[in-house]
């Protein structure tokens, strides 16, 4: 059986790394890293970094209520190319956010909005096509004076193979914008940050163990809603390192399916399952009984 559990929100992909791994195998030469570097431009808004298929930039948001200030990453992407979740799938690169480089802060929080599910050739990535914008949470270290966000971002753009990317991206934040300019990305931020996963109700989730009936794994659970599904419904589940699991539709709910697991590792696991339908995005952080499922 499973409940609501207080887990850490600290999740991995490595099943995801390891099947990239495989995919560029050969593909060596194609995965060349692009690099570049992005100076300051305005006071909203960094240049765009090119990338292969893609550019990057950072955006102003301006001050929170609790005294943080909001920016965010924009990414644009060219003809079919996918960027990824923090979860990416069976292939792909997760972003990444290093801001070792910058002053006067003091924690970075990147917010995920929900992501889509895509089939690159017979694989699963879950991430988005077109762009994204990932907002940014920042803490100041000295509360009134700015932030100067030096951020490294890694991420990855994928059509046909995936090719990493870096773009050193640098913008002052914190002190005051134009009001027409900031606005405008301020909106466009919080219109992502609005497609964040918001905590789900506890009793409104109700999973239960189920038979594997001849499937691979290690063990099986039927999850359910007491409210109706839509028919965009899907479910995305996200386990500790060494972990995968897989989720897929079934009428009315979702059969989850623990895929794989660390040799000799315990059989309880820690989850976080998102839902998304239509615009709403709901999460849990649920205790799992990996224990084999029985016929």
């Amino acid at each position: 059986m499973a409940h609501a559990s207080d887990v850490g929100s600290s999740f991995c992909a490595a099943k995801a790394a390891t099947k990239l791994l495989r995919l560029c195998a050969g593909l060596a030469a194609a995965c060349a890293l692009a690099q570049a570097t992005a100076l300051a431009q305005g006071p909203d808004a960094s240049v765009w970094v090119e990338g292969p298929k893609s550019r990057a930039r950072l955006l102003a948001g301006g001050p929170e209520p609790d005294g943080a200030i909001l920016a965010g990453v924009e990414i644009a992407l060219s003809g079919k190319a996918l960027t990824y979740w923090r979860n990416p799938g069976d292939a792909g690169v997760a972003p990444v956010f290093d801001a070792a480089g910058s002053r006067n802060l003091a924690a970075l929080e990147p917010i995920f909005p929900a992501p889509e599910r895509h089939d690159e050739g017979g694989a699963e990535a879950f991430g988005w096509r077109g762009g994204v914008i990932f907002p940014l949470r920042l803490r100041p270290a000295r509360a009134g004076e700015p932030i100067l966000l030096d951020l490294d971002f890694r991420y990855a753009a994928c059509e046909d193979i995936c090719v990493p990317a870096k773009a050193r991206l640098r913008l002052e934040l914190g002190r005051a914008h134009g009001p027409a300019q900031a606005s405008a990305h301020r909106m466009r931020i919080e219109e992502w940050r609005a497609r964040a996963p918001r905590p789900g109700p506890a009793d409104a989730l109700e999973v239960a163990p189920m038979p594997l009936a001849g499937a691979k794994g290690f063990a099986a659970w039927r999850l359910t809603l007491k409210t109706p599904l839509g028919p965009q419904a899907d479910l995305f589940a996200e386990a500790p390192e060494g972990f995968w699991l897989e989720t897929r539709r079934r009428g009315e709910g979702f059969d989850v399916t623990l895929a794989e697991r660390p040799a000799g590792a315990a059989p309880a696991l820690e989850a976080r399952l998102t839902l998304t339908e239509g615009g709403r995005a709901l999460e849990w952080l649920i205790r799992l009984d990996g224990s084999p499922s029985k016929p």
